[in-house]
């Protein structure tokens, strides 16, 4: 049978799990002594992790403030970039919203003109029933005249009789 071997580690790989045994600093030949960082090494607390990625991050001088007059652009006295994107903006909106009343108003227009035209000719039509009515008024006024005539007539014998149903 043969023995069991210790486990093996190697240089930089953190352990795997909490249960496998560490092994004291020199039994791998090459491991490095506490305290020394090995590339790839696993940082064993946040602040390690913190500091180095501190290190890693590359140094930037700190931002200037600018004034608002050189963003307003008053300072040179030409626009700045920022008021230029405004105007441009601005034209595209005001071109937008000419363009909609533009279409809005035509298509009202083209509906009233729709609507003017039934108006008109449901006008035309009143007018030609009211026509016909006054004509048909004055022909009952006639007929009711001649009625009243032949009743008012004492010339013609009395006639009594019913008309004959239809």
């Amino acid at each position: 049978m043969a023995a069991p071997r210790p486990p093996r580690v190697v240089p930089g790989e953190a352990s795997e799990s909490d249960s496998e045994p560490e092994l004291p600093g020199g039994a791998a030949g090459g491991t490095p002594g506490a305290g020394l960082k090995v590339p790839g090494e696993a940082s064993e607390t946040d602040e390690e992790e913190e500091e180095e990625e501190e290190e890693e991050r590359p140094k930037t001088p700190p931002a200037v403030p600018e004034e608002p007059a050189a963003v307003w652009g008053r300072s040179r006295g030409d626009p700045s970039l920022l008021q230029q994107r405004l105007r441009e903006g601005s034209g595209r909106l005001r071109g937008a919203v000419g363009s909609a009343l533009r279409q809005s108003y035509g298509r009202a227009a083209r509906h009233l003109g729709g609507l003017g035209g039934a108006l008109g000719r449901a006008q035309a039509a009143a007018a030609a029933a009211a026509h016909c009515l006054r004509l048909a008024r004055r022909d009952l006024r006639a007929v009711a005249a001649a009625v009243d005539i032949v009743t008012a007539c004492r010339l013609l014998p009395d006639i009594r009789e019913p008309l004959p149903a239809r």
